[in-house]
């Protein structure tokens, strides 16, 4: 489930809940007027009828109150009985308000954010706000930055929760601005910035640049919380300056518990050699770039583990002191130590550990391309995509049919529908044909020419079940499936990509043909311009070629030595990796979610912010919008 799917269920529950017990069964802060003591009827024809036998205007208060408790009950069709009834009496401005929240709580219970908002920004509600008091005008505002939450508006429910902010009491504050925060964490590194640089309101300028402060990617632990005291001083007067948000709060604490010794088992020989040494590399790169700004560092250790028994080596490892040991790299090695019940210190495999339960301090890292499947098929489905055409490569390691597996099984899981799949191994004509039914379409041509003299014009035609192809490629096999997709009629079919698609370093001239493609990325093949970027530069002149990847995991496994525990412990934590933001499973598995990018002019840029719909308003993935500018 995407975190927008998450954000809608989490935020109908909490309206839900709102409307059943802001009631008791009338809140004095909802319902101005004494007298209305009495639970609704059952039945809504027999609360009509009462409201008949009142004066107006407690029939108008009564009716606000029984519809409000119809609400959080689930009785959705005797909300909108009274709601009827309310549109035909002349209301004053307080309980035009209180209808307008009502109607609007009505349309998010059914899930239609685009109404809610409509009803919460007319024009006749918005000309008697100077009227209300400011608990009737923060609850509007609240209310319609939660329904551009769901629309997947978060920069427009950003302004809106902002600008509302100090008409709240302390506690609703408090609810206001984890919301704020929530929706921080979910907008892209890149529509913050953007953000931020479009705004004139120095509060949500704040809110934008502490946010990205927090999940600047190339960024040590050390020199964050630089970073983020430094924004403390020079906002003190923020809303958040004097109450952080709790992460924060998590990561100064981590600071301080964090391991002093740390012991790396890599091998140093043996056919894991070349991607153990890039890891090293990519230690070595974010020790010494934190030594260099003057950051507290741990003694490091490396010993080889090419050689000899992996649980002596373990014991080595502990002898020296190590209160953190990174590493093994090598599978079995890595399961070996997860066999242990219980190892005496925290440890970070490189590795992952199949089919078995892992030891209790035994935390799993690597680059798993099911993660990076599965994260693409949530942007399908939250685009509204649900038909997926699969295309994959026959090799002898099963890793083609792996990560196809990966995006099949989450894509289903999440309610698409896989229209068509294929494996490939030559001959990409043939296999794009028969995927996208071409061959069919000639067949009907052929069958309407045997029954007719007349002359036929014919232009075939693929398919029409499929919102999105999912490509499973490297950057070779990928420069020939693209331009055969577009040699039959699926050129304006969205290809996405796992990031084995880019080879890591630009090829305009080799990739012009992927021009289009949506893939995901670590940070670090995107972002090149950094301070470490250029150390690593000046240090590997050569760079790591096909283990460039590899490195930015060593980078991101020294920097997670500061963090293990904080994202075991802590909600929702998460490190903002140059490898992907990574965060905790239950298994104690780090997940990564990588950077959208796709390919311009043959080169990976950022992907685009993309506008996806909410849940029941695609057809076949066309709801959805990409604001970008046209590809050249």
């Amino acid at each position: 489930m995407t975190m927008r799917l998450l954000l809608r269920g989490l935020l109908l529950a909490v309206f839900i809940w709102m409307a059943g017990c802001a009631q008791r069964p009338v809140d004095s802060t909802d319902v101005a007027t004494v007298g209305v003591s009495r639970p609704a009827p059952t039945m809504s024809e027999d609360a009509l009828r009462e409201l008949a036998s009142l004066p107006a205007s407690s029939a108008d208060d009564t009716a606000l109150a029984w519809a409000a408790e119809y609400l959080g009950l689930g009785k959705t069709e005797a909300t909108a009985v009274l709601l009827h009834y309310l549109d035909g009496q002349v209301l004053n401005a307080p309980r035009q308000a209180r209808r307008a929240l009502l109607r609007a709580q009505w349309h998010l219970v059914q899930q239609q954010p685009e109404q809610a908002e409509a009803v919460l920004s007319d024009t006749n509600l918005l000309a008697i706000l100077p009227q209300l008091d400011n608990n009737l005008r923060s609850r509007i505002g609240l209310l319609r930055a939660d329904a551009l939450t769901l629309r997947g508006e978060l920069v427009a429910s950003l302004e809106q929760r902002v600008a509302v902010d100090h008409l709240l009491d302390s506690s609703s504050q408090e609810y206001n601005h984890s919301m704020i925060w929530t929706q921080l964490m979910l907008l892209p590194i890149n529509v913050l910035a953007d953000a931020e640089r479009r705004t004139d309101d120095a509060t949500l300028s704040g809110w934008l640049e502490l946010a990205q402060l927090y999940r600047d990617p190339l960024s040590d632990i050390d020199g964050q919380l630089k970073n983020l005291n430094d924004w403390q001083q020079r906002r003190a007067n923020h809303p958040a300056a004097s109450n952080m948000p709790d992460i924060i709060q998590a990561l100064r604490q981590a600071v301080r518990e964090r391991p002093q010794t740390v012991a790396v088992l890599l091998p140093q020989n043996g056919p894991l050699s070349a991607p153990a040494g890039a890891i090293r590399h990519g230690l070595l790169a974010a020790y010494y770039s934190a030594l260099g700004q003057g950051h507290p560092v741990p003694a490091m250790h490396f010993l080889d583990s090419s050689q000899g028994d992996i649980v002596d080596l373990y014991n080595q490892a502990l002898a020296l002191g190590a209160d953190l040991v990174i590493g093994p790299l090598d599978k079995e090695q890595a399961a070996a130590l997860a066999a242990i019940s219980d190892l005496p210190v925290t440890t970070l495999a490189l590795n992952y550990i199949d089919g078995m339960a892992a030891a209790k301090r035994l935390f799993q890292f690597g680059l798993a391309p099911e993660d990076e499947a599965r994260q693409v098929a949530e942007q399908a489905i939250a685009e509204g995509m649900t038909l997926a055409a699969v295309l994959y490569p026959q090799d002898t390691s099963g890793w083609g049919l792996r990560v196809a597996s990966a995006f099949t099984q989450h894509f289903q899981s999440l309610g698409g529908i896989i229209s068509t799949q294929a494996s490939y191994a030559d001959n990409p004509t043939a296999i794009t044909r028969n995927l996208l039914g071409i061959g069919q379409s000639e067949a009907r041509a052929r069958a309407l020419r045997r029954y007719t003299s007349m002359q036929i014009e014919f232009e075939p035609r693929r398919r029409q079940d499929i919102d999105l192809v999912f490509l499973v490629a490297n950057p070779m096999q990928a420069r020939q499936m693209k331009p055969a997709l577009n040699f039959h009629y699926a050129s304006d079919l969205p290809v996405f990509a796992t990031s084995h698609i880019y080879a890591g370093s630009p090829a305009p001239d080799r990739d012009t043909d992927l021009n289009g493609v949506r893939f995901v990325e670590m940070p670090w093949l995107l972002d090149d311009g950094s301070e470490l970027h250029q150390q690593s530069t000046q240090a590997w002149p050569d760079g790591h070629g096909r283990f460039e990847k590899l490195f930015a995991m060593g980078v991101d496994a020294y920097r997670l030595h500061a963090r293990l525990m904080m994202l075991d412990s802590v909600p929702d934590s998460f490190l903002p990796g140059v490898t992907g933001q990574l965060s905790m499973d239950e298994q104690r598995v780090l997940v990564r979610r990588l950077n959208w990018a796709w390919f311009r002019k043959g080169r990976p840029q950022r992907m685009p912010v993309v506008a996806g719909s909410s849940s029941g308003d695609a057809s076949h993935g066309r709801a959805a919008n990409i604001i970008a500018p046209a590809t050249r």
